[in-house]
């Protein structure tokens, strides 16, 4: 987990440019996020990352969220020693109440170069997710964002449901082939499996992910495109591919990539399938992974899944 906590001391320590006008009646959840509040006066959505920015006072609110199970593993990483490493002085962490869950609100300035920065940082963890909401200001603007306007953002903070997450994506999966959803990611992927536990540890059940990212390979480009993609994959060690060739999928250009591997959590031998499905500016990118001697079991339900994913 220590590239994790690194990442998130990075999100604390990010300088993000500029945010503008008043309060908001309901929470507003930044696309591809499933957090969302009621932000300070002065915000409006953010338009290179997930949050809001006050671009008048160099003000921004960045959104991350990610698995249920990191925040003690976050919260664990915060220690006073690794702040500072960023620059940041902390001034105060204390528990801070949410609905439906728990949170630490973490206060203190940041010094990047010449410029001190006031930040508040919230940590939040449900059963759902773990969130990390970080506000920061420069100093001079620090006025227009007092402690109590921050802290009154924050108490507004909601989280979207997963049946509401999966029907803001870019696409729906139409035969769910006795998969179900339980995570969707930054707007534009959905984690669906077959099994009682939504987080779920290793290949101890199928899994199956749909993603949409932005990009065309030529013809004689898609092999080598799949197989880097491929090899990107998390928790499965030692691939040996098994076969790789184009493929039409749902009447489209597509490509398939079979491979066998280890899973890194257990050590099982797995089966991995790859499906890409080629737009004229982007593409599907749907993967399967079971343990091996699921697989003969469930490929046809993967197919199934693939054959269903639409655009919306």
């Amino acid at each position: 987990m220590r590239l994790l906590s690194s990442a998130v001391l990075l999100a604390f320590a990010l300088v993000v440019a500029p945010l503008s006008a008043a309060w908001a009646a309901d929470a507003v959840f930044p696309r591809g996020s499933a957090i969302g509040l009621v932000p300070p006066s002065g915000m409006v959505e953010g338009q290179a990352f997930a949050g809001f920015e006050d671009r008048a006072h160099s003000a921004s609110l960045l959104i991350v969220d990610m698995p249920p199970d990191a925040y003690e593993q976050i919260e664990a990483g915060f220690t006073d020693a690794a702040l500072a490493s960023k620059g940041i002085t902390l001034e105060k962490r204390e528990a801070f109440p949410i609905e439906g869950g728990k949170a630490t609100l973490f206060t203190g300035t940041q010094t990047a170069g010449p410029a001190t920065l006031r930040k508040w940082v919230l940590l939040v963890g449900t059963s759902q997710l773990t969130g990390l909401l970080t506000l920061q200001v420069p100093e001079s603007e620090a006025a227009a964002y007092p402690d109590a306007a921050v802290r009154a953002a924050f108490a507004t903070l909601k989280v979207r449901s997963v049946q509401d997450q999966v029907s803001a994506l870019p696409f729906v999966a139409t035969n769910l082939a006795g998969f179900r959803p339980v995570r969707a990611l930054g707007g534009s992927a959905l984690v669906l499996t077959d099994g009682p536990k939504d987080v779920i540890e290793g290949v101890e059940q199928p899994l199956f992910v749909v993603s949409v990212g932005m990009g065309a390979p030529r013809d004689d480009e898609r092999r080598q495109f799949a197989l880097r993609l491929l090899s990107t994959l998390p928790g499965v060690k030692d691939l040996k591919l098994e076969r790789a060739e184009p493929q039409r999928i749902s009447g489209q250009s597509g490509f398939e990539v079979m491979a066998n591997g280890i899973d890194v959590k257990t050590g099982a031998p797995v089966k991995v399938v790859q499906w890409i499905r080629f737009g004229p500016t982007a593409y599907v990118r749907m993967v399967g992974v079971t343990r091996l001697d699921a697989f003969p079991d469930t490929y046809d339900r993967l197919r199934a899944l693939r054959d269903g994913v639409e655009p919306r």
